[in-house]
């Protein structure tokens, strides 16, 4: 147990002494450093005394049921490292969102415990990581940090869909906020965030308006069986869709899916067993109007409200893990639904890319964008030193099944498919 750890433990432990009639968890507590079974023994006893406790007591309670589930990743950690990294990356981030009240019922005393003990979670993780790293470089492992604490390189990808970036040197970025659907309806988005052209992450518009997107679109065996005779362009070779290196070619829609994204059970919805493609090639249509070439998809979803009934144009990007999007922006607002898979976003203001990004414009399907060379995971400040006054600029999001991206017009981003993905964007 990590002296950060113990240190929580004890401090618990003479909390719960003040308490008359909390006897078994107080033991509990005690016994927990020197027993393998004494974290299992904290959890019965806490969850015994919240049956019969009052409010005041509530805090404390899962103060210590969180505080012993981290005990158990650290055991988790001697059996398997990836699932103790992966259980105490997500007991960190619980914690993160976890107030411990002080014993006067108010906040002062939380904060330090509270991020002293995420601290430990974090700290567990990455040495685990770097153990991961020395022992095989080739592993799949997620560091400990949160997605939205820096700017990142690309993922590792966990099969649960628990994403982490790393990149120590980076800079720290702040998450775009999100919203459920049923709070950001059209009035709400156009006040809070169009009129203002700020981004924001609506949760949940494919569940409340109906879409069967999220089943069928996933479907890998459906979509080949129903439109696999559609020929799409394919960006093959490369991991960037703006245009840049690799070859681009056309081909059918049943071809892209056999060769590029099938897996064990047709679906996108088990990205672990994930394929790149011949010799593991990355395959990408991207900003293609399949939605028009192949009519029948539009029955499937809906253009979300907020789109203010003035759609431009909607395209399709369907590709495998780890296709990315270069650094550019669109002369139109934009969101961007993701149907299945993951993506991390990447935005910054345009005031912060005109000044910092080398820019050339170029057009697509209902857009004219403005693109940088720059590789804004991995950029070269000799050749582009005005990226450096960017940091500390950037806002991060990822994406999920049913997370809805508004990206305001002429905002700069980048994207990273984090697993075979399939997105929906309107631009309007």
């Amino acid at each position: 147990m990590t002296r950060e750890l113990l240190d929580a433990v004890q401090d618990l432990a003479r909390r719960c002494e003040r308490r008359g009639h909390m006897e078994r968890l107080r033991d509990a507590l005690r016994e927990c450093g020197s027993s393998d079974g004494g974290a299992s023994e904290v959890i019965a006893a806490a969850v015994d005394a919240l049956q019969s406790t009052d409010d005041d007591d509530a805090s404390l309670l899962n103060e210590c049921i969180l505080t012993a589930r981290g005990i158990k990743c650290l055991e988790a950690m001697a059996r398997s490292p990836l699932e103790g990294i992966e259980a105490a990356v997500l007991l960190s981030e619980h914690a993160t969102h976890t107030a411990a009240p002080d014993d006067d019922g108010r906040d002062a005393g939380s904060g330090a415990r509270r991020h002293a003990w995420v601290g430990t979670m974090y700290a567990a993780a990455a040495a685990q990581t770097a153990a991961l790293r020395a022992a095989d470089d080739g592993a799949e492992y997620p560091p400990g940090l949160r997605p939205w604490a820096l700017m990142p390189r690309p993922s590792k990808y966990m099969g649960n869909e628990v994403f982490v970036m790393t990149n120590r040197e980076a800079d720290p970025c702040a998450e775009v906020p999100r919203k459920k659907a049923d709070k950001c309806g059209a009035a709400a988005f156009y006040n809070e965030h169009l009129r203002t052209a700020a981004p924001v992450v609506i949760e949940g518009i494919g569940a409340r308006d109906e879409w069967v997107a999220a089943r069928s679109f996933c479907d890998l065996g459906w979509l080949r069986e129903q439109f696999g005779d559609a020929c799409v362009p394919v960006e093959v070779g490369r991991r960037t869709a703006d245009g840049a290196g690799g070859t681009s070619r056309w081909m059918r829609l049943r071809t892209f899916i056999d060769d590029f994204l099938s897996t064990a059970d047709d679906s996108l919805d088990t990205p672990a067993r994930r394929r790149g493609g011949p010799a593991g090639a990355v395959g990408y249509v991207s900003q293609h109007s399949l939605l028009h070439q192949c009519a029948g998809l539009q029955e499937h979803f809906s253009v979300p409200e907020q789109c203010m009934g003035r759609v431009a144009a909607a395209n399709a990007w369907l590709g495998t893990f780890d296709t990315t999007t270069h650094l550019h922006t669109d002369e139109a607002n934009n969101i961007l639904c993701q149907i299945g898979g993951h993506k991390l976003v990447r935005l910054w203001p345009p005031e912060v890319g005109d000044a910092c990004f080398h820019v050339e414009t170029r057009g697509g399907n209902g857009s004219y964008n403005k693109f940088s060379p720059i590789d804004a995971e991995k950029p070269d400040l000799e050749k582009f030193p005005k990226f450096a006054n960017a940091y500390g600029k950037c806002l991060v999001a990822v994406l999920g099944p049913d997370d809805s991206l508004f990206i305001p017009k002429g905002w700069w981003h980048h994207v990273r498919a984090l697993t075979p993905s399939f997105s929906l964007n309107f631009w309007f």
